[in-house]
């Protein structure tokens, strides 16, 4: 069983932020956690070589069983994940707007969606589904996944405009977040800035940098149990405690402690394959 962060080859790092490689085997005696899976900043492609997982929406009801490889667009509310006993998965996460350059689809059409990959891709996505499936060791699975990523990425016809290294900024500083200085930055005029932003991440930049603020508290929290929520606030700055419980509300549908203890219950805290609570 693993739980595992890895960088992509060098030269995959301008569109590919890292992959997440997850593997865990219960016995049928054992009842598999659901895994809370509320908004984050992330965009990408998922492979579950193993097992079939059905998403769910806690405050409509509705679920969705996935495909065998979805591009998932912005997570932007909670949603409950149901994973088989015996699980395999590789999460491709795309450097912030690089999958709009993958796909070439505004990525306002993907926010909160998990597309079958065969849509786009056909009968490629099957056979390298069907490798996958057939392969024991997780280096040549990502040796195959960045094989495909790369023959589809030399095939682009993209241009680099500093409007790129915008979402990255916002993801690891989202307290930087002032729209007139980044527009300044992305040389464009605000309301540029806000639809090309829009059309390559999906959001605007306002409510991106608070997913990114969100996001950066709850694993805070995480990585170190004895910090006080008053000071994750303050030091991912929220104007107070109260603030940041608003944005926990949105993005999870349930308190910060009672996100924490929910994830706590999650496969990879459960088998102990995370105990560090990695930025996931």
């Amino acid at each position: 069983m693993i739980y595992k962060c890895c960088s992509p080859s060098a030269h995959l790092q301008g569109y590919i932020k890292d992959y997440l490689l997850i593997h865990f085997d219960l016995n049928s005696n054992e009842t598999t956690p659901i895994k809370p899976y509320p908004a984050c900043p992330k965009q990408g492609i998922i492979f579950y070589v193993k097992g079939v997982v059905v998403a769910s929406n806690p405050i409509t009801g509705i679920s969705e069983q996935r495909a065998k490889t979805v591009f998932f667009g912005l997570p932007i509310s909670r949603q409950n994940l149901h994973l088989p006993k015996d699980y395999l998965a590789i999460s491709v996460r795309f450097q912030p707007g690089a999958l709009f350059k993958f796909l070439t689809i505004p990525m306002s059409d993907f926010l909160q969606k998990n597309e079958d990959a065969e849509l786009v891709f056909g009968g490629e996505i099957r056979q390298l589904n069907d490798r996958l499936a057939n392969t024991s060791s997780f280096q040549e699975m990502l040796l195959l996944i960045e094989d495909f990523l790369w023959k589809k990425i030399r095939q682009l016809k993209v241009t680099i405009h500093p409007i790129d290294k915008i979402g990255q900024m916002l993801w690891e500083n989202p307290q930087a977040f002032v729209l007139d200085k980044i527009a300044k930055e992305a040389c464009l005029s605000v309301s540029q800035l806000e639809r090309r932003f829009l059309q390559q991440i999906g959001v605007s930049p306002k409510f991106y940098a608070r997913i990114c603020r969100f996001y950066k508290a709850y694993h805070q929290k995480q990585r170190d149990p004895t910090l006080s929520w008053l000071d994750v606030a303050w030091e991912n700055g929220y104007n107070d405690y109260q603030h940041m419980v608003k944005d926990f509300k949105s993005f999870s549908n349930c308190k910060p402690n009672e996100l924490i203890q929910e994830n706590a219950a999650a496969p990879e805290q459960f088998l102990l394959l995370n105990p560090e609570y990695k930025y996931d």
